[in-house]
C-alpha cells in the first residue's frame, strides 16, 4: 500500500469524503480477490448510512447542490403528478389513497402534490438510509421519480469476449478488468437481444427489474407503477452511438463521467433500460397501462395551461413568471427533462380491469 493510502493524502483525498474512501478501501483490501464489482462500489458510496452521498444531505437536487430534479425546478411538476393522483384515487377503493415514493429527496414532489390534491393521502417515503416509510395497508400507487438512474450497476466491457470491470485499490481506486462476477449479466444483454461491439462499454443495472418486481408485492389490486426517469429501449441504450456507456456523474451542477472522483461528494447515474423494466413488468403480472415522454406526459397534463394562468394572475412579479417560463421550457424540452420516459404498470384488479391515467394516450 503506497503512503497515500495510508495517510489520506493528495488531491483525490482532498475532494472526497474521507471515511467513506477507508470503508471502501478497506472492503477491497480484505476481499478474497482484492477487488469489488462496481455495483458494490456505487452502492456504497451513494447510500453507505452517515458516509454516502444521498446519506448525509438532502440539499443535493437542489439549485444549491449537484444537479436539479423536476420537483425542484417548479411547483408545477408536482401540480401535474397531482392530477394523476386524482384520477388514480378515483379509480381505487381506498381510503385514503396510499402512496410509496421511491427516492423522495427532501419531499418536494409530496409537498407540492398534496397541497393541490386537496384529499387525504398517505403519503410514504423509503429507500433512503436513515428513512423508511411504509403505508398502513397496500400501496396504491409506488411513484419512482429519478431514483432508478441511481441504482447500482455493473460495468461491461467487451474485450475478446464479455469482461467486466471491477474496482481495486492502488493507492487510489483503479478499474481491474476481468471475467463477469456472475453469469446473470451476460443474461441479461441476451434477454435484451442486444451484443456489445468490440471495445463497447455499458452498464447493466440487476436492480432495478429486482425492484420492480418487489414493488409489486407492495401493491394492492389495481394499484400502480409510475417511473419517470432518463432510459431508453435496450437497442437504443447498448446501441453503437453509446460505446462508452452512460455513466454519469454530477457535482455542482457540472458533468463529468469519473465516478472516482470526490467519492462521497458526486452523484453517479447511469441510464435506465426500459426493455429489461417491460420484461420484469410482464413476469410480474402488471399489465402496462402507458408509455411516453415527459414532455408530452406533462403537456397533456396541462403544464402549459398552468403557465398562461400564471400570467394572468393580477400582481405577479414579472421574475417569478419568467422563471416558471424557463422551468416550463425545460420540462418540456425533449433535449433535457421532456425526453425523460414515463411508465405506467397497474396490478389488475379483481375483476381484471386496469385503471386509467391522464397524461398518456389510449394506446399505451
Amino acid at each position: 500500500m503506497t503512503s497515500d493510502a495510508t495517510a489520506g493524502s493528495g488531491p483525490r483525498w482532498a475532494g472526497s469524503e474521507p471515511g467513506l474512501v477507508e470503508a471502501v478501501r478497506d472492503e477491497i483490501l480484505h476481499a478474497a480477490e482484492q477487488r469489488i464489482t462496481f455495483a458494490r462500489f456505487m452502492e456504497t458510496v451513494l447510500t453507505e448510512p452517515g458516509l454516502g452521498y444521498y446519506a448525509t444531505s438532502e440539499t443535493r437536487p437542489t439549485r444549491e447542490g449537484d444537479f436539479l430534479t423536476a420537483p425542484e425546478l417548479h411547483p408545477f411538476f408536482g401540480r401535474c403528478l397531482a392530477r394523476v393522483l386524482v384520477a388514480a384515487g378515483e379509480a381505487s377503493a381506498s381510503n385514503p389513497f396510499r402512496v410509496l415514493e421511491y427516492g423522495s429527496g427532501r419531499g418536494t414532489l409530496r409537498d407540492h402534490a398534496v397541497k393541490e390534491l386537496g384529499v387525504e393521502v398517505e403519503w410514504a417515503r423509503t429507500d433512503l438510509p436513515g428513512r423508511s416509510d411504509a403505508p398502513s395497508g397496500p400501496a396504491d400507487l409506488v411513484l419512482a421519480n429519478e431514483y432508478l438512474d441511481a441504482l447500482p450497476v455493473h460495468r461491461l466491457v467487451q474485450a475478446d469476449g464479455l469482461q467486466e470491470a471491477y474496482v481495486g485499490w492502488d493507492g487510489w481506486f483503479c478499474e481491474l478488468i476481468d471475467a463477469p462476477s456472475t453469469p446473470a449479466l451476460a443474461a441479461h444483454l441476451e434477454a435484451d437481444r442486444v451484443e456489445l461491439r468490440e471495445g463497447q462499454r455499458a452498464e447493466v443495472c440487476l436492480a432495478a427489474p429486482a425492484w420492480l418486481a418487489r414493488v409489486t408485492t407492495e401493491l394492492g389490486p389495481g394499484g400502480i407503477v409510475l417511473v419517470i426517469d432518463y432510459g431508453h429501449d435496450a437497442a437504443q441504450l447498448y446501441g453503437p452511438r453509446r460505446m462508452a456507456g452512460s455513466l454519469l456523474t454530477y457535482r455542482g451542477h457540472e458533468v463529468a463521467d469519473d465516478p472516482f472522483a470526490a467519492v462521497g461528494h458526486t452523484d453517479i447515474t447511469a441510464h435506465v433500460d426500459v426493455t429489461a423494466l417491460e420484461r420484469a413488468a410482464a413476469e410480474a403480472g402488471l399489465v402496462l397501462i402507458g408509455s411516453t415522454t415527459q414532455g408530452t406526459f406533462l403537456a397533456r397534463l396541462g403544464l402549459g395551461e398552468m403557465l398562461a394562468e400564471l400570467g394572468r394572475e393580477p400582481g405577479v412579479e414579472p421574475q417569478a413568471y419568467l422563471d416558471a417560463r424557463a422551468a416550463v421550457a425545460r420540462l418540456l424540452d425533449p433535449r433535457h427533462l421532456g425526453g425523460f420516459r414515463v411508465l405506467a404498470w397497474a396490478r389488475p384488479s379483481q375483476d381484471g380491469t386496469a385503471p386509467v391515467l391522464p397524461g398518456f394516450d389510449d394506446t399505451p
